[in-house]
């Protein structure tokens, strides 16, 4: 019970993120669009960083490419006067995520044990699977086994 409190805290709190997928990183990257902006020139953002106009550069460079590490966002953030948001956002509610993991699994069991019960003639009829594989993925989510996300 209180690991599922606690359970659902945490996916609160991650799906608050959900609606954000709305803000897409801007093409030229958020460090060049926010200093043009505020009208600021790369030789003015390379002076309050302390680094050259190539520096300056590369690092617009390294964001749109994805290489650019948090540290060196977060120190340009900083001189932008800025705070850096660091998230991993979920493309659909936690709570969906583990639904649709949950059944992929519940699938596989059933499926597993039906393949027994047709060796022994004891096959289930298609309402009598799917019935199961409900069954089966709730359990799966009340009880949230530790292997849940093993393959």
């Amino acid at each position: 019970m209180v690991k599922q409190i606690i359970r659902e805290q945490y996916q609160s709190k991650v799906n608050q993120l959900v609606d954000i997928t709305e803000v897409a990183r801007p093409k030229e990257g958020w460090v060049r669009t926010l200093r043009k902006a505020l009208g600021m020139s790369g030789p003015q953002l390379a002076k309050r960083l302390g680094v050259s106009k190539s520096q300056v550069s590369q690092m617009e460079r390294m964001e749109v490419e994805g290489r650019i590490t948090l540290k060196q966002l977060r120190r340009v953030a900083d001189s932008l006067e800025c705070d850096l948001m660091y998230a991993l956002v979920p493309r659909k509610p936690v709570g969906i995520m583990v639904s649709d993991r949950a059944r992929e699994k519940a699938q596989k069991l059933v499926a597993k044990t039906d393949v027994q019960m047709k060796l022994e003639a004891q096959q289930l009829s298609g309402e009598q699977l799917k019935t199961q594989i409900e069954v089966e993925v709730d359990r799966l989510v009340r009880e949230m086994p530790r292997n849940l996300w093993e393959d």
